[in-house]
């Protein structure tokens, strides 16, 4: 955006998990001006809803009631865009909030984000599935754009050449959000000592205690505390020769969407595996980059125990031949 206006002016929220401070990447943009609304801690929603209230005073405080370009992310930021006048609405959807939610209140909101998606200027989404899927009745073809979640470097990473082949390393990276399958992966990993399972990232609290508690009481496990996108993501893939990207499949965004995961597997030439029956899993193994794997407790164990280093050397290399512009931006 800052390519295209001579000033782009980011509000945003800070979350109380994964606080590493990735928003002071924009604070020394000559041309981006940042300001933070608000923390925001989880599951306190009337302070979001405050959040929100305070944010669109600032809007109005700030531009008045003069024609206004607006990105917005998210269908509570795009409920709120609807009562900022003058505006062209870019609408990014990167998750479907929604699919998580049980009817009626499913059938509800999932009327309105698809009327207000219709009702944007464009609608990006970072998915090709969420809009084929679930919008594509709804957002006319040309107002729609697909912006995958590329990698983007900031000039401070760069791929992987160093391959580790001593033992099978497995990297669980990012928000611990899915308990059940994050303890059946220690379960196996506890009885399999010639792998070594390292933890990066932040979730809420009952399973970082679960992650906590098995790293204390095993020598092969590690949980090595939040991290920061992108300085650190190159040492973490070095570390590791194998990307754990198995979601709860039956969860239905899961399904479609295109974690980042894909793209800093592919980015950092390191093997991924992914749960059956999603998009990310067919694309994975379309461009042989890894497997697909079904989430119960057998058929997890039974990959990781049979996997081999010469499994990973094959998809690793098969990897570095790809180009990078499919991984980052």
């Amino acid at each position: 955006m800052s390519h295209k206006y001579d000033s782009v002016h980011v509000y945003g929220f800070l979350r109380d998990i994964k606080n590493v401070g990735n928003h002071l990447l924009l604070k020394n943009h000559p041309k981006i001006y940042l300001v933070i609304v608000q923390e925001i801690e989880d599951k306190k929603y009337f302070r979001r809803f405050v959040g929100l209230c305070k944010l669109l005073f600032l809007v109005y405080k700030e531009y008045g009631f003069g024609k206004k370009e607006v990105y917005v992310f998210g269908l509570d930021l795009r409920l709120l865009s609807f009562f900022i006048v003058k505006s062209n609405i870019t609408y990014e959807i990167s998750d479907i909030m929604w699919l998580y939610i049980e009817k009626p209140k499913r059938t509800i909101l999932e009327y309105i984000d698809k009327n207000l998606a219709k009702l944007s200027s464009k609608v990006v989404f970072t998915s090709y599935e969420f809009y084929n899927k679930y919008y594509k009745g709804y957002v006319a073809k040309e107002k729609v754009t697909i912006e995958e979640n590329k990698l983007e470097t900031y000039g401070k990473v760069k791929p992987s050449e160093k391959f580790l082949t001593d033992q099978i390393r497995i990297a669980y990276i990012g928000a611990f959000r899915y308990n059940d399958i994050i303890k059946k992966l220690i379960d196996i990993v506890t009885s399999n000592k010639h792998i070594t399972l390292n933890f990066y990232g932040d979730g809420y609290a009952e399973t970082l205690h679960l992650i906590k508690i098995a790293s204390n009481e095993n020598s092969n496990i590690f949980y090595h505390g939040a991290f920061k996108n992108p300085n650190d993501l190159q040492r973490i893939y070095s570390e590791n020769n194998l990307n754990f990207v198995v979601y709860q499949n039956t969860l239905e965004n899961e399904q479609v969407a295109m974690p980042n995961k894909y793209y800093e597997s592919g980015f950092f030439n390191i093997p991924i595996v992914c749960a059956s029956k999603t998009y990310v899993g067919r694309r994975t193994v379309q461009n042989g980059m890894g497997w697909m794997v079904d989430i119960d407790q057998n058929s997890l164990s039974k990959f990781l125990t049979e996997l081999k280093i010469e499994d990973l050397l094959l998809k690793h290399n098969k990897i570095k031949k790809l180009p990078k512009d499919m991984f980052a931006i």
